[in-house]
């Protein structure tokens, strides 16, 4: 069984118990995959045409964020590698809920496996907005199962309106 596991820089703990809790490890074949946003740069470049700059960068800077996005997606796949031994590492740039999708059919894996979203600074939401847009667009546009690995938490469901 092939399983794609989407790590985010912050979901490794809840996605490598996930697998180890759900799957077998002897009948695995494990990757690990991790995309650079695009998205941002593009924000960048229309906040700086707002105030009536040039739209791109100075192309050494470019390259500066170009390397330190590259250094974060090696260090996050490093960890998920030690998380994870074994596991076959990709890294993509792009719209990170296309790239999974599209990764996924390519790889031919029989398995997801991400998280419902990564939250800032505290415990995760419940609710219908619990579920970001990277992993509904993966839930709903996925060529195979989807596992989604939600970190325990001890809250009630919040109370119908």
């Amino acid at each position: 069984m092939k399983v794609l596991c989407c790590l985010d820089g912050t979901n490794i703990e809840h996605i490598s118990d996930a697998v180890k809790r759900m799957l077998p490890a002897n009948q695995l074949t494990l990757g690990l995959i991790y995309v650079i946003d695009s998205g941002p740069h593009g924000e960048l470049e229309r906040q700086r045409e707002r105030f009536l700059r040039a739209p791109s960068l100075n192309p050494r800077r470019n390259e500066q964020m170009q390397n330190a996005e590259n250094s974060v997606a090696q260090d996050i796949l490093e960890e998920g590698t030690r998380s994870l031994p074994g596991a076959e590492r990709m890294q993509r740039i792009g719209r990170p809920e296309r790239e999974i999708v599209n990764y996924a059919l390519e790889w031919r894996a029989d398995l997801i496996v991400i998280c419902p979203r990564s939250p800032v600074g505290g415990s995760p939401t419940l609710g219908p907005k619990s579920v970001g847009h990277v992993a509904r667009f993966v839930l709903d546009h996925a060529p195979c199962p989807v596992l989604l690995a939600r970190p325990i938490t001890r809250e009630k469901p919040p109370a119908p309106k």
